[in-house]
């Protein structure tokens, strides 16, 4: 059996007197896109943090096979484990390329700086492979003042493919997208899962995760209540009762079933 690219187990977090996550063992294999959903409050994003570095945590994760439980993030980040976040920070005066570039980690800071600001020499191959991954190579040479919020959020995804990570984390990355961009977003991830890249995906648009991910997990309260395929954990009744009872999230599964 083919071991897993990102291996969390045990993960639990505490802030204070409460519990936000508790013993969660979560594995992405090799080419395969695991969501992780659940109501707003169910631990999602602070389980990331955990797995990522950001917030101290019990457990341990592992990425393809090292353990990397005791690193910081930009440790873990250079063994190949990317990460989005909810909210976007792009750097405004510089282009779409340059906000891409940063995420290109060959290079000491300061080499980063020097040719950012100094001697600008920009690797415009993996750029234009990062940016064309989302579907938005045509924004190289744009502004983020001349983007939409999607596309803002889409630059975001291009900037953690352009490390060449072994695994990314993408939190909400259909936040702020219309439908038509949802579903491209969509096609290109799971294109990106095909040619071998693995993911753990966050959103709450329920038809994108269902279309988007092999397996899906569901958190409530911190804990995991229910894993397994789209078509599972649709018919899975605590599910429905804790996240998928109303009818308009059963109406974005079946969107994204389409």
């Amino acid at each position: 059996m083919t071991p897993p690219v990102l291996a969390a187990r045990g993960i639990s977090v505490r802030y204070g007197g409460v519990q936000a996550v508790s013993d969660v063992t979560i594995e992405v294999p090799p080419g395969q896109i695991v969501g992780l959903i659940g109501p707003n409050g169910a631990g999602k994003t602070t389980l990331v943090d955990a797995i990522t570095g950001f917030v101290k945590c019990d457990g341990a994760v592992e990425v393809a096979g090292r353990d990397v439980t005791r690193l910081k993030p930009h440790a873990r980040a250079r063994i190949g484990l990317g990460r989005t976040w909810q909210a976007v920070e792009l750097f405004e005066d510089l282009t779409v390329a340059e906000n891409v570039a940063v995420g290109i980690d060959d290079a000491s800071a300061w080499d980063k700086f020097k040719e950012l600001f100094v001697t600008p020499s920009l690797d415009r191959a993996r750029i234009t492979e990062a940016l064309n991954s989302v579907g938005i190579d045509h924004l190289y040479d744009a502004m983020p003042t001349e983007l939409s919020e999607g596309q803002r959020k889409l630059v975001g995804i291009a900037r953690a493919f352009a490390g060449s990570p072994r695994i990314v984390c993408l939190d909400e990355p259909a936040a702020g997208l219309d439908t038509a961009e949802t579903r491209e977003l969509g096609l290109q991830l799971r294109g990106l899962a095909e040619q071998g890249m693995p993911m753990l995906l966050i959103d709450h648009d329920i038809g994108f995760v269902f279309g988007a991910c092999d397996h899906v997990v569901v958190v409530e309260f911190g804990h995991v209540i229910a894993e397994g395929s789209p078509h599972e954990i649709y018919a899975n009744q605590r599910v429905i009762e804790a996240y998928l009872g109303s009818s308009a999230a059963r109406d974005e599964h079946e969107e994204g079933r389409r």
